[in-house]
């Protein structure tokens, strides 16, 4: 029962975020691929800093370790498949670095917005579940369409980095239990404090 929750959060969760792009595309306005490369530049760094203010509020270490994680595989695989893919950027110009499949501008927005949706929201489809990653997802698909205005990036691009994103919040990632506190011990030295209520 719990996979089906936890496959039901990653399809929203995949849903969501097309949505988000979907009304960023609809709803923006015609800027300048400089400006929106200059909005996706800055918008990447949200959804962590929304993350990490929520693991920090919950003073959820063990959701530190898997923010780190998940952040770790989610990077690590796309600039290994950075450096493999041999894909032209949009606006490729003989000598310019090519690197365009997939994203590293959104694997690193999404991932976070991934976290804060699997880590602290819940599985029904209703605003109580969703408005804690809405900001983080709302960042991470502003970056995805900032990086193909700017014509860094194509949609297939933007794409796989949110489901590679995805996938590895999905593996590394538990909800958070505040029954239950993972944290670090400094009394005689460094250790792991295990706080269980019962």
């Amino acid at each position: 029962m719990r996979n089906m929750e936890r496959i039901g959060s990653l399809i929203g969760s995949i849903l969501f975020g097309a949505l988000t792009i979907g009304t960023v595309t609809i709803g923006s306005a015609q800027a300048g691929s400089q400006t929106w490369s200059d909005v996706s530049d800055y918008a990447q760094y949200v959804p962590l800093a929304f993350a990490l203010g929520e693991t920090a509020y919950n003073e959820d270490f063990e959701g530190l370790i898997q923010l780190t994680v998940a952040g770790a595989l989610t990077l690590g695989t796309t600039e290994f498949l950075k450096s493999e893919i041999d894909a032209k950027r949009p606006n490729y110009r003989p000598g310019d670095g090519q690197n365009s499949f997939p994203s590293g501008h959104v694997a690193k927005a999404w991932f976070a917005a991934a976290y804060t949706q699997q880590r602290y929201g819940c599985y029904q489809l209703t605003w109580d579940c969703w408005r804690g990653s809405a900001i983080p997802y709302l960042a991470a698909g502003v970056t995805a369409y900032g990086r193909v205005a700017a014509d860094k990036h194509h949609w297939e691009d933007v794409l796989a980095s949110a489901v590679i994103s995805e996938t590895f919040v999905y593996l590394t990632t538990d909800t958070f239990n505040e029954d239950m506190i993972i944290t670090p011990s400094f009394d005689n030295g460094f250790g792991i404090a295990i706080l269980k209520r019962f």
